[in-house]
């Protein structure tokens, strides 16, 4: 489960003595509470020290009356009630650290019900620990959407915390619960009550015990202990919002907001804040056509709360209404279209797939429907199909919608701005600037969304053909337009592609100026779509910067993000960063499992991943394989032209061309290299690189000492200072070679490249320099948990089929050392040979223990 890993990654960083913070955000029953639980039973029962607490119902008595409970501590002397705020923080700080002078959990749970006062005192203690042991587990439900807690758990996942949504529970785990609860298959009654609580535990597991203990099930009334929980929830809201919720329970299905304002006596613009707060709460949904009750199990208990007479007259009331209503079925009205967009945006793209496709088989078979209205159906529709990452079919859907003659200048936008980013970011190269081109030439018939997608997709274009600076420009007036659109308009994709730009350029400051502006645009208006996006950008910044721990971090996020919300346009990259950082840390097995298979993404998404992949395949297999690795580098149509402007591949290119015996094939690449640099003098990492890329073809020391003082990033200045050492040492100076590859060292091993840095030693043990790289680490006997980091690494490469000898050149060490950590290896896991060290690795690799060790081990790659 993901969400146990999760807490299984923190348990095992406070085992090693290190720290982090997981933020746990749910609906009212999602199992927030139970994950705590779980959580501090798991950390009791391996020796860690446990802070836990939580916030009743009714909230805090006092002010930090949470924090004070969950350390024991008593309040303040009366007369001097907490104190000064000073002294009080102090209190708390202090009995924190009497707690993390070893490692030590602290849980706290719900606190979107905490004071103001807590939520400011616990973020101060929270950054004065942060160099303890200290792992922090925070929960909070999203009900109500927005309150106090809300700013604390953003504020600390802008510092680093990692943040994690408790889904619904899958099917398969339904299915796994009922059978669980009653020990028997379940009749078709209890299967529709349970299909109608959307997955959520606590509704079923109220639901099951109910059943279980004997009480009055579908036919009668709903069990007592599942209404008290309903009733709960229900009796949290305002009068008008109670209100509404129970009108919409008893009238079923989606009502229009003209009809429930009508029977509540109402106007629609009067009913927003009652709409708002019961969405909030997660009682109600808004689609396309209305409300409607989120779970028809809460809808069926709020319905058997209300009096049979109040059901029956607000059903002739809705039928009499229903009756009075124009048969034609015209546009979607304003608000329900804008409710559609604000589904879109939250991540709920299934949901609203499927409303939309029901209303277009109810406009086919209508004799009133209307081209219009068929037509905004169906741009909404080529939206979330473009966001989900079938472009071949937004395409279609969009150029239907286009072919309409007089369409109102929304419904033609929005068909507009999708197939522009669809070409853009799916693949289109000439027809993506042709019809741009066209948009911002008639930009007066368009408004601001669609005009800053033509520029995005021009910026990309230019992009693509090496003028950098003109891009950038595009996309910065892109990304200006983007801010401008109105609430329904919301577009994050010209912050994106300016961010990826100004990374490949290393405009590192720049670069996350853009992605905080499209973190807090996003996060302001609960924009999830993009989210997957916007991580996957941040793990590439975090590996640029050489902060591997970073990157993998925000990649393993874009992941979770991009199957739960079945956006999958930055999956490949994400992939092919989590491989990357394993590549650099010389897992090569781990590298090799995060490129399996093919990618299906967004172009720039899935040339990242085809470029990881054949770093990974040249790193697992040798040189013997370069001709036919040097084969598969993209070279020609768009995946050449993303990876173009990337700094570190044209040094690659290269070599690994030179490995190969293909002068020619790397004369081309330096020959691309030095014209982009000059076409773009105003970008250093485009000169650093030609500089590395002629150094290496021609051994030019002055052009990679250049390259070396021009590098713009951490990773690509040691490559540099290495290849120089090495035509140092080749013109016999051998003592400049050595300090070169001593500072290449140095950086190699801050950036959290392992695998470069036993490369380096092993060039220096060449020279005659040997430098201790080891430590010691406080390790059980034997078992798993005894194995060394290059232990572990010896048996990826071993798991995966080399020879000792192999291990050796990937290692950088020699076949006898090989041997040796093979023994030790052998001693610490009781066995004797090769094939039982398989069956063992494999077996705990699926039961998910060894990817989580991996993740957390420093070692390393070069590219």
């Amino acid at each position: 489960m993901r969400e146990r890993r999760h807490v299984e990654g923190l348990l095992r960083v406070l085992r090693r003595g290190g720290g982090g913070t997981l933020l746990v955000d749910g609906e009212p029953g999602s199992g927030k509470s139970r994950l705590l639980g779980e959580a501090v039973a798991a950390a009791s029962a391996r020796g860690l020290a446990v802070i836990h607490g939580g916030v009743a119902e009714l909230g805090e008595p006092v002010p930090c009356d949470l924090l004070l409970d969950a350390l024991h501590a008593s309040p303040e002397r009366e007369g001097d009630p907490l104190g000064s705020r000073a002294r009080l923080l102090d209190r708390l700080t202090a009995a924190f650290e009497e707690r993390a002078g070893e490692p030590v959990l602290v849980a706290l749970d719900d606190l979107q019900r905490a004071d103001p006062a807590t939520l400011t005192t616990l973020r101060a203690v929270h950054e004065r620990l942060r160099d303890r042991p200290a792992g922090w587990l925070l929960s909070r439900s999203t009900v109500p959407r927005e309150s106090p807690a809300t700013l604390l758990f953003d504020l600390l996942e802008r510092h680093g915390a990692e943040r994690m949504a408790l889904a619904p529970l899958t099917p398969d785990a339904v299915r796994a619960m009922v059978a669980d609860a009653l020990g028997r298959a379940p009749s078709g009654a209890t299967r529709a009550l349970v299909d109608g609580a959307g997955g959520n535990p606590l509704l079923i597991a109220e639901l099951l015990a109910g059943l279980r203990d004997g009480e009055p099930a579908a036919g009668e009334l709903l069990p007592p202990r599942l209404r008290a929980v309903v009733r709960g929830w229900l009796d949290a809201l305002g009068t008008e919002a109670r209100g509404l919720v129970e009108t919409v329970a008893v009238l079923g299905g989606t009502v229009s907001l003209e009809q429930a304002a009508s029977l509540l006596g109402s106007t629609p613009a009067a009913l927003l804040p009652a709409i708002e707060e019961s969405a909030g709460a997660g009682l109600l949904h808004v689609t396309a056509q209305g409300l409607a009750c989120r779970h028809a199990l809460v809808a069926d208990v709020v319905a058997a709360g209300v009096p049979a007479l109040v059901r029956r007259t607000l059903t002739g009331q809705l039928g009499l209404l229903k009756a009075a209503e124009p048969a034609a079925a015209l546009l979607l009205p304003g608000p329900a279209t804008e409710a559609m967009d604000a589904v879109i945006a939250e991540g709920r793209l299934a949901e609203a797939e499927q409303t939309v496709r029901r209303r277009l088989a109810a406009e086919h078979g209508s004799a009133h429907g209307s081209v219009y209205g068929t037509a905004e159906l169906r741009s909404l529709l080529a939206d979330i199909l473009y966001l989900t990452g079938r472009g071949d079919e937004a395409v279609r859907e969009a150029e239907t919608v286009l072919a309409v003659p007089g369409l109102p200048h929304h419904v033609r936008d929005r068909a507009t701005l999708v197939r522009l980013y669809v070409v853009t970011r799916l693949g289109g190269g000439v027809p993506a600037r042709i019809f741009a081109q066209e948009v911002i030439g008639a930009h007066s018939r368009h408004g601001p969304a669609a005009v800053a997608a033509a520029l995005t997709a021009l910026a990309v274009a230019e992009w693509e053909e090496g003028r950098l600076s003109d891009a950038l420009a595009l996309a910065a007036e892109a990304e200006r337009l983007a801010g401008t659109e109105e609430p329904g308009w919301r577009r994050h994709e010209p912050r994106l592609a300016a961010a990826a730009m100004l990374i490949d350029a290393r405009r590192a400051d720049e670069a996350q100026a853009v992605l905080q502006r499209a973190h807090d645009a996003m996060f302001a208006h609960n924009d999830l779509a993009w989210a997957a996006d916007l991580s996957a950008l941040r793990a590439r910044a975090e590996f640029v910067a050489g902060r591997p721990a970073g990157a993998a971090r925000e990649a393993e996020r874009a992941l979770d993000l991009a199957g739960a919300l079945h956006t999958p346009l930055s999956a490949p990259a994400a992939a092919a960063l989590l491989a990357a950082v394993a590549l650099r840390r010389g897992e090569l097995l781990e590298a090799s499992r995060h490129i399996a298979g093919p990618a299906e993404g967004s172009v720039e998404a899935c040339a990242w991943h085809a470029m990881v992949s054949v770093l990974v395949r040249e790193a697992r297999d040798g040189p013997e394989g370069a001709p036919d690795l040097l084969a598969e580098v993209p070279r020609d149509g768009r995946g050449a032209s993303v990876l173009r402007p990337v700094p570190t591949v044209s040094p690659w290119l290269v070599r690994l061309a030179l490995r190969a015996g293909d002068r020619r094939g790397a004369e081309a690449v330096v020959a691309g290299a030095e014209a982009l640099s000059q076409a773009n003098p105003e970008f250093p990492a485009q000169a650093a690189s030609a500089a590395h890329a002629r150094g290496l073809l021609d051994g030019d020391r002055e052009a990679l000492a250049r390259a070396a003082d021009q590098a713009a990033d951490p990773w690509s200045r040691a490559s540099a200072l290495e290849d120089l050492a090495m035509a140092l040492d080749a013109a016999g100076e051998r003592g400049r070679a050595a300090g070169g590859l001593d500072r290449a060292l140095t950086i190699y091993q801050d950036a959290g490249s392992a695998r470069d840095a036993a490369r380096v030693r092993q060039r220096l043990r060449g020279m005659g320099v040997r430098h201790r790289h080891w430590h010691y680490a406080d390790r059980p006997e034997s078992g798993w948990e005894s194995l060394t980091e290059t232990e572990h690494t010896v048996i990826s490469l071993v798991v995966a089929g080399h020879t000792n000898k192999q291990v050796a050149e990937q290692m950088f060490i020699s076949v006898h050392t090989v041997s040796f950590h093979l023994r030790q290896i052998y001693r610490k896991l009781g066995i004797n040979s090769r094939m039982e060290l398989a069956r063992l690795a494999v077996a705990r690799d699926r039961a998910g223990d060894g990817a989580g060790d991996s993740a957390d081990r420093p070692n390393g790659g070069r590219s």
